[in-house]
């Protein structure tokens, strides 16, 4: 696994539809939140239905593993927090496209 760009925040950001700010560590801020955001929405909706566990990876099957991150470590009590990283099949189609 490996760490993610500014241009993977960025396209993190343009993916929904909100303003990128100048500095790229208020970028990787927004980005994480709005990530964070999607996550404990979904899981509160979805855990309803099918309990608080299957929810959680629903939602990190929805959320990230389609768009090529993974998800790590999140918290959705108090402050919303997330921690993500990019998957070996993403890493490996662009080392490809780069040859």
């Amino acid at each position: 696994m490996s760490k993610i760009t500014y241009d993977d925040y960025k396209s993190i950001l343009n993916y929904y539809n909100t303003s990128i700010p100048k500095s790229k560590r208020l970028t990787k801020i927004k980005a994480e939140r709005i990530l964070s955001l999607k996550l404990c929405r979904c899981i509160k909706k979805i855990g309803k239905i099918v309990g608080e566990e299957r929810s959680i990876g629903t939602c990190t099957k929805s959320i990230f593993n389609k768009k090529g991150y993974t998800r790590g470590k999140f918290k959705c009590k108090k402050k919303r927090t997330l921690k993500f990283r990019k998957t070996e099949k993403n890493i490996k189609k662009t080392l490809k496209n780069k040859l």
